[in-house]
């Protein structure tokens, strides 16, 4: 409870500043509370000329005429009296925004002569100036009729009075008129004015930019769907208020920029509800998913459409595009407060921000509306857009504060799997550490009727028992077979030690080995049926290794073809010298190997045995031995017609 008093009260005291912020503004940054006195047709010069003075009430106005100065030389009287603000748009009297109209005041200087300048913002959307009957500048063309929006700062010398007259024509937009009051000041008074103001939208510019560049490219590299949202929020806010930038160099033609400024604006809108949505948890919810979110795009389409392609052929319809999109504002705001507040109340970490930006984007909208034709900024930003610019920065508040809590989740995750890994290890360890003692006393008590059977064997042969020649033979390659496991046994022994490196390599002759391989393997490999062939070079192939490893490895090829040809198949041991590399291939015309099995078949634990003779270790075994003499094994196979097994050894 008192947390969420803590944050109400901070909440009330932001909404509290809000207010006062809006009021300072409305009193010091107000165009229309620094507005020279005056009465019908003239306005009377200050004494003070340090800072620049608005020209907001008595002009004269004439809708649908193009008056000249000589008009009024000879005592024309006006049809009407107008302040900027009041007639913003030529339907008022029109009927239709497209037409032209002429304004006329009568400047007082009661006081010496004096040097000053005056600030014409943009007309909308062609004009021209006249001081004292002289033309002295233009923005765009009357004749022939050329938009424009640029803004235009004119000096003069004024002495008693000096008469102003502005000419404004409109043929292509919805807006007409002089939509904003002019200034008067000294150069440096306006010249101070028109730097401020753009210091002013400069930072506010730089600051959404930077923010949209850095959530852009960290959007990049997360792909995290909010981070591109606030992205686009705050490039959009950013494109937004580059207008004074854009006017200042002159754009002709105004649709396109007031479009901008509108589409611009409801995307971060649009943009501000996703992520609220997201961040309290009601994206889920239907009035969200089906209210909300459609209506924003909705709006979003709204002002691309309406503007340039409905407004141009049916201007009538200004007024309703004006309310339609304040109206939506305010929703908007009400819609962001709601979302807040709902966060909040589910006590979420970034509840408050979202609350503060929304609410001082709600405030800032309501404020504009109340406050229309009464308020617009000296040097600042207007209303609407320092609640954009909260918005922004109270949604970049938001992902920081998330990014924050994430990055700590993140690290308590981390840490605990690191501790789940570590004790998965050590258990491991222990369990390898069991098994490669259980398999070092397992080969050390296979080894002992390993021996005894040699001894017979050994007895046997040395006697003076009377054997046949093919009895002879056979006794022979049984010795050969014990020796072979006992070779085996030792190779066994060092992988259950951990110990894989070569034991005193030295220069190999292939060519000789495998001859013997061969002429030792041959019964044992016909004695199945099949055919036992070998293919070898003339000269001696020599390499730098251990001969007891190789054998193992050349066993494990030649016994894997064994087993997966059929007794009338052939299998063939062949060696070739392909420029460095000696290359052993065991080619057989078996059953051969299935394409989804051909990139395992070396893998530890891989067996296509479908009893359970296979321990899936012969093939891997192969391949470390091949590694550990700085060679290769590789395997190609059709199915049904065969296999071919490869070692590749370097030679010396």
């Amino acid at each position: 409870m008192k947390t969420h008093a803590k944050k109400l009260l901070y909440l009330a005291v932001v909404f509290l500043a809000g207010l006062a912020c809006c009021w300072l503004l409305f009193q010091a940054d107000n165009k229309y509370t620094r507005a020279l006195p005056g009465g019908y047709g003239y306005n009377v010069l200050g004494q003070d000329l340090s800072q620049a003075a608005f020209l907001v009430d008595g002009w004269e106005y004439y809708p649908g005429q193009l008056l000249q100065p000589e008009d009024f030389a000879n005592g024309m009287e006006a049809a009407q009296y107008t302040y900027i603000g009041e007639y913003p748009n030529f339907s008022a009297h029109l009927g239709t925004p497209y037409g032209t109209a002429t304004y006329r005041l009568v400047l007082e200087n009661p006081s010496a002569p004096t040097e000053l300048a005056l600030y014409l913002p943009e007309l909308l959307c062609a004009g021209e100036v006249y001081i004292n009957g002289v033309l002295v500048g233009e923005q765009g063309s009357l004749d022939p009729y050329r938009p424009s929006v640029m803004d235009g700062v004119y000096a003069f010398t004024i002495e008693g009075s000096v008469e102003i007259i502005i000419h404004c024509a409109n043929y292509t937009h919805y807006y007409s008129g002089m939509y904003y009051p002019p200034a008067v000041g000294s150069p440096s008074a306006i010249t101070k004015m028109l730097t401020a103001r753009l210091i002013v939208y400069g930072f506010l510019c730089f600051t959404a930019l930077t923010i949209a560049m850095i959530h852009l490219v960290q959007w990049l590299f997360s792909r995290d769907k909010l981070t591109r949202w606030m992205g686009i929020l705050s490039l959009a806010f950013a494109l937004r208020i580059t207008y004074p930038f854009i006017r200042s160099l002159g754009v002709p033609s105004v649709r396109p920029l007031y479009a901008m400024e509108d589409i611009c604006g409801n995307l971060v809108l649009l943009c501000a509800i996703l992520l609220a949505g997201a961040l309290s948890g009601c994206d889920q919810h239907r009035y969200h998913r089906r209210g909300a979110v459609p209506a924003a795009v909705g709006l979003c389409v709204f002002t691309v459409v309406f503007p340039l392609f409905i407004l141009p052929y049916a201007p009538c319809f200004i007024n309703l595009y004006g309310v339609l999109l304040f109206l939506w504002k305010l929703a908007a705001g009400c819609y962001l407060l709601f979302l807040g507040a709902h966060t909040l109340a589910q006590s979420r970490a970034f509840g408050h921000y979202l609350l503060c930006a929304a609410g001082l984007y709600g405030l800032s909208v309501a404020a504009s509306v109340l406050l229309a034709n009464r308020f617009e900024p000296i040097c600042g930003a207007w209303l609407e857009e320092y609640g954009g610019y909260a918005l922004a920065l109270g949604f970049s508040a938001q992902m920081v504060r998330r990014n924050v809590l994430l990055s700590r989740e993140n690290r308590r995750l981390t840490a605990h799997l690191q501790e789940e890994v570590e004790r998965k290890t050590s258990s491991m360890a222990v369990l390898l550490s069991e098994r490669r003692e259980l398999l070092a006393n397992l080969l050390h008590d296979l080894k002992n009727p390993l021996s005894a059977l040699r001894s017979y064997a050994e007895l046997v042969r040395s006697g003076n028992v009377a054997l046949d020649p093919e009895t002879t033979g056979y006794l022979n390659a049984l010795m050969d077979r014990v020796e072979a496991v006992g070779d085996r046994f030792e190779v066994l022994q060092d992988f259950s030690r951990g110990e894989r490196d070569l034991h005193s390599p030295e220069a190999i002759n292939l060519t000789h080995h495998l001859q013997e391989f061969y002429q030792s393997n041959r019964p044992d490999m016909e004695m199945s049926g099949l055919s036992f062939r070998l293919s070898l070079p003339a000269n001696p192939v020599l390499i730098k290794g251990t001969w007891d490893r190789l054998r193992i490895a050349l066993e494990n090829l030649c016994y894997n073809a064994l087993s997966f040809t059929p007794p009338d198949g052939v299998v063939t041991l062949g060696m070739t010298l392909e420029g460095q590399d000696a290359v052993i291939t065991v080619r057989d015309t078996g059953a051969g190997i299935s394409p989804e099995d051909l990139p395992h078949v070396f893998e530890r634990g891989f067996t296509r045995r479908n009893d359970a003779s296979g321990d899936g270790l012969g093939l891997y075994l192969v391949r470390v031995i091949a590694l550990e003499h700085r060679g290769s094994v590789s395997v190609t196979s059709q199915p049904g017609k065969g296999s071919v097994f490869t070692l590749r050894l370097p030679v010396l």
